[in-house]
Protein backbone atom coordinates (compact mmCIF):
# COMPACT_ATOMS: atom_id res chain seq x y z
CA UNK A 1 0.00 0.00 0.00
CA UNK A 2 1.36 3.70 -0.90
CA UNK A 3 1.50 6.64 1.60
CA UNK A 4 -1.42 7.87 -0.50
CA UNK A 5 -3.74 5.30 -0.08
CA UNK A 6 -2.63 4.38 3.86
CA UNK A 7 -3.47 7.95 3.78
CA UNK A 8 -6.99 8.22 2.05
CA UNK A 9 -8.45 5.38 4.67
CA UNK A 10 -7.76 8.24 7.28
CA UNK A 11 -9.15 11.52 8.66
CA UNK A 12 -8.54 13.90 10.91
CA UNK A 13 -11.28 15.54 13.13
CA UNK A 14 -10.40 19.29 14.17
CA UNK A 15 -12.32 21.34 17.00
CA UNK A 16 -11.77 25.03 17.60
CA UNK A 17 -13.46 27.65 19.87
CA UNK A 18 -12.75 30.85 21.30
CA UNK A 19 -12.47 31.01 25.19
CA UNK A 20 -11.64 33.98 27.71
CA UNK A 21 -8.10 34.31 28.74
CA UNK A 22 -8.86 34.47 32.15
CA UNK A 23 -9.90 30.78 31.81
CA UNK A 24 -6.56 29.52 30.27
CA UNK A 25 -5.71 27.28 33.21
CA UNK A 26 -9.10 25.46 33.26
CA UNK A 27 -9.36 25.24 29.60
CA UNK A 28 -5.96 23.71 29.38
CA UNK A 29 -6.80 20.94 32.29
CA UNK A 30 -10.27 20.00 30.58
CA UNK A 31 -8.26 19.56 26.77
CA UNK A 32 -5.44 17.64 28.49
CA UNK A 33 -8.18 15.28 30.42
CA UNK A 34 -10.42 14.89 27.33
CA UNK A 35 -6.86 14.42 25.06
CA UNK A 36 -6.22 11.54 28.06
CA UNK A 37 -9.61 9.89 27.90
CA UNK A 38 -10.26 10.27 23.86
CA UNK A 39 -6.62 8.92 23.33
CA UNK A 40 -7.35 5.78 25.95
CA UNK A 41 -10.63 5.16 24.48
CA UNK A 42 -10.00 5.62 20.63
CA UNK A 43 -6.38 4.94 20.29
CA UNK A 44 -5.89 8.39 18.85
CA UNK A 45 -3.34 10.47 18.53
CA UNK A 46 -4.55 13.64 20.66
CA UNK A 47 -3.25 17.12 20.88
CA UNK A 48 -3.95 20.78 21.33
CA UNK A 49 -3.31 24.06 21.27
CA UNK A 50 -4.24 28.21 21.13
CA UNK A 51 -3.23 31.36 19.11
CA UNK A 52 -3.35 34.56 20.27
CA UNK A 53 -5.84 37.07 18.67
CA UNK A 54 -4.35 40.44 18.57
CA UNK A 55 -6.45 42.84 20.67
CA UNK A 56 -8.63 40.43 21.94
CA UNK A 57 -9.35 38.76 25.43
CA UNK A 58 -9.99 35.51 24.35
CA UNK A 59 -7.96 32.95 22.62
CA UNK A 60 -8.82 30.44 20.09
CA UNK A 61 -7.88 26.74 20.77
CA UNK A 62 -6.85 23.93 18.55
CA UNK A 63 -7.78 19.66 18.91
CA UNK A 64 -6.73 17.28 16.36
CA UNK A 65 -7.20 13.82 16.53
CA UNK A 66 -5.90 11.10 14.34
CA UNK A 67 -5.70 9.13 12.55
CA UNK A 68 -9.27 7.89 12.51
CA UNK A 69 -11.17 5.29 9.81
CA UNK A 70 -13.57 7.51 7.57
CA UNK A 71 -16.57 4.82 9.09
CA UNK A 72 -15.41 5.83 12.78
CA UNK A 73 -15.43 9.46 12.61
CA UNK A 74 -19.39 10.48 13.55
CA UNK A 75 -19.24 7.81 16.58
CA UNK A 76 -15.92 9.51 17.94
CA UNK A 77 -17.44 12.72 17.37
CA UNK A 78 -20.37 11.62 19.32
CA UNK A 79 -17.76 10.21 22.15
CA UNK A 80 -15.88 13.27 21.77
CA UNK A 81 -18.64 15.90 22.44
CA UNK A 82 -20.04 13.97 25.58
CA UNK A 83 -16.71 13.48 27.15
CA UNK A 84 -16.64 17.18 26.52
CA UNK A 85 -19.67 18.58 28.50
CA UNK A 86 -18.84 16.44 30.78
CA UNK A 87 -15.63 18.16 31.43
CA UNK A 88 -17.14 21.57 31.16
CA UNK A 89 -15.46 22.76 27.60
CA UNK A 90 -18.77 23.25 26.53
CA UNK A 91 -19.18 26.11 29.14
CA UNK A 92 -16.11 27.53 28.59
CA UNK A 93 -16.45 28.18 25.01
CA UNK A 94 -19.39 30.57 24.84
CA UNK A 95 -19.90 31.08 21.39
CA UNK A 96 -19.27 26.69 20.56
CA UNK A 97 -16.95 24.57 20.02
CA UNK A 98 -16.83 23.91 15.82
CA UNK A 99 -15.98 20.56 14.23
CA UNK A 100 -14.21 19.98 10.71
CA UNK A 101 -13.29 16.42 9.84
CA UNK A 102 -10.97 16.41 6.82
CA UNK A 103 -9.29 13.18 5.27
CA UNK A 104 -6.19 13.05 4.03
CA UNK A 105 -5.05 12.84 0.30
CA UNK A 106 -1.38 12.87 0.78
Amino acid sequence: MTRNEANAMNCVVMIWFRADRARDDEVARALAALGERMAADHRVDARAGWRDEAGADYRTWLETYEPLAPEACDAFIGALQAHARTLGLEALAPHGRHVEVFRWCA
